[in-house]
């Protein structure tokens, strides 16, 4: 009975510890997922000599880029692809002749990921990012604001040529682009 109590004591005192050691590891799961993808269409934009497209989805089934203002942002999944008909709007289309690259799922626990500013990457056959820098947060579930529950927020910074970043927030990102 004194070994079940103590038990009892000593899982009371980890649980709340492994439940934050769990979200903190989603996010940097995360993390790793969306710096990979974002790589690899730097890397294929370069390799192919046309634009690779990073964008969100509505479901990881869709393949249609998500243009509507979502409140998880990325956190429902992600595609690149190349945009091989170059159109304009970078919508992924394999009628017009588009690859899609990757498909990433909704990542597991994740609250929210949202970028600052553009919606999408797109990465043109120079490597550089077609558009402004860009910082993306990424919220663990259990994330509620940045002085309270610091450890569930992760966050990168991507800038103008295609170097991708951790820093602490996405605020961060505007202070040094280097």
């Amino acid at each position: 009975m004194v070994t079940l109590s103590i038990l009892a004591i000593l899982l009371g005192i980890a649980a709340p510890s492994m439940s934050r050691f769990v979200n903190q590891w989603r996010a940097s799961n995360t993390v790793n997922a969306l710096t990979g993808s974002l790589r690899i269409a730097r890397t294929e934009a370069i390799a192919r000599g046309r634009p690779v497209v990073v964008c969100r989805v509505a479901s990881s089934t869709a393949t249609a880029c998500e243009t509507a203002a979502g409140a998880k942002g990325y956190a429902s999944g992600w595609i690149v692809f190349v945009n091989n008909d170059r159109d304009a709007n970078n919508d992924f289309s394999s009628t017009n002749g588009d690859e899609l690259l990757l498909r990433q799922v909704e990542p597991s626990g994740i609250a929210s990921i949202k970028l600052k500013t553009a919606g999408r990457f797109v990465f043109m056959p120079n490597g550089l990012l077609n558009g402004a820098a860009n910082g993306i947060d990424i919220d663990a579930t259990g994330f509620s604001s940045a002085s309270a529950t610091p450890w569930a927020r992760k966050a990168l910074c991507i800038t103008k040529p295609g170097r991708v970043r951790y820093v602490a927030n996405a605020t961060d990102c505007d202070s040094n682009e280097g």
